[in-house]
């Protein structure tokens, strides 16, 4: 990982690469956020933004056993002719985040969001969350030493980053700072995210 990580000049906090292995490099103290660039398979892109047009309302909430992922989803989607490939990507993510944290189980959130969930700049207090957003704008972060109006750096469709929250061990008040993009009715968002269950 160190030659991944040297490959790229990034602010101090967080890495990115167009490999997934980048994720390992969470458990560096120094990281607070890592980012795999990734660009979503058209079947994906167009599965989410089918589940925007069809399902404005959509919401899965749950603690996910790993090995049930996949079944659950595919009784929990719409039918569409992309649904096995979209089913596979989020499985393959959540099969990853349980890997990297050897978790059993998994808390899983996959919604289409017509609103900012959280407008504001904040931290999360939990250990770590895994986001990735399928269809509209990606999840807005910014350093600890900038204040709201001094700029943020904005995560693209597609990509998965892992956020280090407040309940990381030896993390305390150090959680990546972020916030939900806004969005409208006629620009919804998908949204993964995943969490310790």
């Amino acid at each position: 990982m160190q030659a991944l990580t040297a490959a790229v000049n990034q602010p101090p906090g967080a890495v990115y690469h167009s490999e997934p292995e980048i994720l390992a490099e969470i458990y560096q103290h120094s990281v607070n956020m890592a980012c795999w660039q990734r660009d979503l398979s058209t079947n994906v892109s167009e599965f989410a933004t089918f589940l925007v047009n069809s399902s404005p309302d959509f919401q899965l909430r749950s603690g996910v056993r790993v090995d049930a992922c996949a079944q659950w989803l595919e009784r929990s989607l719409p039918s569409h002719a992309a649904k096995s490939e979209f089913i596979e990507d989020v499985s393959l993510l959540t099969d990853m985040f349980a890997c990297l944290f050897q978790l059993n189980e998994v808390g899983v959130r996959l919604a289409v969001l017509h609103c900012a969930m959280c407008p504001k700049f904040h931290v999360d207090y939990v250990p770590c969350r895994l986001l990735c957003t399928y269809a509209g704008v990606g999840t807005h972060w910014r350093r600890a030493e900038q204040g709201d109006d001094e700029g943020y750096q904005q995560l693209s469709q597609g990509d998965v980053a892992l956020l280090k929250g407040e309940n990381w061990e030896g993390n305390e008040n150090f959680g990546l700072i972020h916030r939900s993009p806004q969005a409208t009715p006629a620009t919804g968002r998908v949204v993964l995210s995943l969490d310790f269950a």
